[in-house]
């Protein structure tokens, strides 16, 4: 095999690998984004439970406040 088509043979292996790693990549951005977009449906959720909690906690905590 002469060395021209070896360095050929070469450089498309290397090739392949890179691709390969741009393919692995881009499904891991496709996993981040979907836990992202996940966590952030979480947050919406948790939101407004946390403030109906906390607007019953003054309720409470005045009630406290005008026994005491």
């Amino acid at each position: 095999m002469s060395s021209k088509k070896a360095c050929k043979q070469k450089i498309e292996a290397e090739l392949e690998l890179v691709q390969a790693k741009l393919a692995e990549f881009k499904a891991r951005v496709k996993i981040l984004t979907a836990d992202a977009r996940i966590r952030h449906a979480a947050q919406d959720t948790t939101k407004p439970k946390l403030k109906e909690r906390g607007e019953a906690n003054k309720e409470v905590w005045d009630l406290l406040r005008y026994c005491f």
